[in-house]
C-alpha cells in the first residue's frame, strides 16, 4: 500500500500539515522538526515523486483538465501550451490525463459530474478562476481534489490555486513605460469581466497614480480613440497583436508614434514585426505546478491549501520604444 503524508506525521509525530510545510521547506518549521520529518520519509520510503504509486491505490491514476466555457479557445496558444505542459508532468508521475470542456456551465457542469462519479478521474485541474461558478460550486460541495490555475475571487482559503502575480505584472508594465519617458498612458482591454483583467489593471492604475502620469481604460469593443496616448497596455498578446493592426490601418505606427506592451508571450509574439514587448508568464511552469499540486491533494486531501505564484519576466522586442 502507498506509503501517505499521514503516514509520515504519524511516524514523525507531528501533524500531516507540518509535513507537508517541512517537504516545501517552511520557514515555520524548524531544522530539528524538518529533519525528523526526513527521517521518517526515509524510513518509510515515502517520496514526493512517488505520486503515480498513491494514484494506483484504488483510484483512476487520471486527472481531468477543465476548460472555461468559452467560445474562442481555440484562439488562445495559452490553452494549448499549458495543456502540453499538463500532460508532460502528468506523463513524469505515469498517470494520463482527460479533457473536459463545453461551451456552457451547464454542459461543462455535465460533464464533470460524470467523469468523476464513472471515476474516470481522482481530481481536476481548472484552467479558469475568478467568481465561484457551478462547477466550482460542485468540487467544493463534494469535496473533490481540484487546483485552479488563476486566482479565485471567491473562498480562495479552500482553494489550491497555481497563478502569477497579475497586479505585479500590471504594475511592472506600467513602470517599464515610465522608464521609457512615457507620460500618459492607457489600459487596453476587450473585457471588464475575470480576474486576470482586474488584477493586471488595478496593477497598472495603483502604479501610475503612485508615479503621477496620465492614465486611462480603453475598451477594443468601442472605437479605439489613443489621443495623446504614447504607450498602450494590452491585456493579451493576441489583442495587442489586433490593436497594432487596427492602429497601423489609421496611420499610427508602433513604436515610433505609440509603444505597445502586452502579457503572455505567446508564440505570436514573435512572429510578426514589430515583435511583440511582453510578460512571459511562464506557461509550462504553471502546468508542471499545477499538477505537482494535485497529486499532492490526492495524496493527502486533508493537506492546508495554498496559492502557488510562479514568476514572470519581461521580453523587450520591437513594439516599445524611449520617446524623445
Amino acid at each position: 500500500m502507498a506509503v501517505t503524508i499521514k503516514d509520515v506525521a504519524r511516524r514523525a509525530g507531528v501533524n500531516p500539515s507540518t509535513v507537508s510545510r517541512a517537504i516545501h521547506n517552511h520557514s515555520a518549521i524548524s531544522e530539528k522538526t524538518k529533519e525528523k520529518v526526513r527521517k521518517a520519509m526515509a524510513d518509510l520510503g515515502y517520496s514526493r515523486n512517488s505520486a503515480a504509486q498513491m494514484l494506483a491505490s484504488g483510484k483512476a491514476g487520471a486527472i481531468g483538465v477543465i476548460f472555461p466555457p468559452i467560445e474562442n479557445k481555440s484562439e488562445q496558444p495559452f490553452f494549448m501550451k499549458i495543456l502540453t505542459a499538463i500532460n508532460e508532468e502528468a506523463r513524469q508521475n505515469k498517470i494520463t490525463v482527460s479533457i473536459a470542456s463545453g461551451h456552457t456551465n451547464e454542459e461543462l457542469l455535465s460533464q464533470v459530474r460524470v467523469m468523476y462519479q464513472e471515476k474516470r478521474v481522482d481530481g481536476f485541474i481548472v484552467l479558469y478562476a475568478g467568481q465561484a461558478d457551478d462547477v466550482r460550486d460542485y468540487l467544493l460541495a463534494d469535496e473533490i481534489p481540484f487546483v485552479i490555475v488563476g486566482t479565485p475571487i471567491e473562498r480562495a482559503n479552500e482553494i489550491t490555486a497555481v497563478d502569477n502575480d497579475n497586479k505585479l505584472m500590471g504594475a511592472e508594465a506600467a513602470q517599464y513605460l515610465a522608464s521609457l519617458g512615457h507620460k500618459k498612458l492607457a489600459f487596453v482591454t476587450n473585457t471588464d469581466k475575470g480576474e486576470v483583467f482586474h488584477e493586471r489593471y488595478r496593477g497598472f492604475d495603483e502604479k501610475i497614480k503612485l508615479l503621477g502620469l496620465s492614465g486611462q481604460l480603453l475598451n477594443t469593443t468601442e472605437s479605439l480613440a489613443v489621443g495623446d496616448v504614447t504607450a498602450l497596455v494590452v491585456l493579451d498578446d493576441i489583442l495587442a497583436i489586433k490593436v497594432i493592426q487596427g492602429l497601423t490601418e489609421r496611420g499610427i505606427n508602433v513604436p515610433d508614434d505609440i509603444s505597445v506592451i502586452s502579457f503572455n508571450n505567446s508564440v505570436f509574439a514573435s512572429l510578426i514585426h514589430p515583435y511583440l514587448t511582453t510578460f512571459d508568464i511562464n506557461i509550462t511552469q504553471l502546468g508542471h505546478r499545477s499538477v505537482q499540486k494535485l497529486l499532492h491533494l490526492l495524496a493527502d486531501p486533508a493537506d492546508f491549501r495554498e496559492k502557488v505564484t510562479v514568476p514572470f519576466e519581461l521580453k523587450v522586442r520591437e513594439s516599445t520604444k524611449a520617446v524623445n
